[in-house]
């Protein structure tokens, strides 16, 4: 198994943060068929050879994945869309 960690602060407040956290979860199950669910301030998901959580903090959203065997040659590419997809929701350019 392969592991991602992505995060990044925010400044929108948690509701705010909530709401565009679901708007990432509704664009990724359309385009990787995936499927999501909330559980308090996580959001968890799973696809083909891939599952994760989001996690929404009160200034800071973290994303942890974990990627099966068939997915590992893609993790660069996952990594760099993930924190691209952060930065622009969010906003700014650093993430950690």
């Amino acid at each position: 198994m392969s592991k991602i960690h992505v995060s990044k602060k925010h400044k929108l407040g948690h509701k705010q943060a909530r709401k565009t956290a679901e708007k990432l979860a509704e664009k990724l199950a359309e385009e990787y068929n995936a499927k999501y669910k909330w559980k308090g301030d996580d959001l968890e998901f799973t696809s083909t050879g891939v599952k994760g959580k989001l996690h929404l903090g009160e200034d800071e959203v973290a994303i942890d994945v974990t990627l099966g065997m068939m997915m590992r040659p893609f993790k660069s590419r996952i990594e760099k869309g993930l924190r691209a997809e952060l930065d622009s929701i969010l906003g700014g350019k650093k993430t950690a």
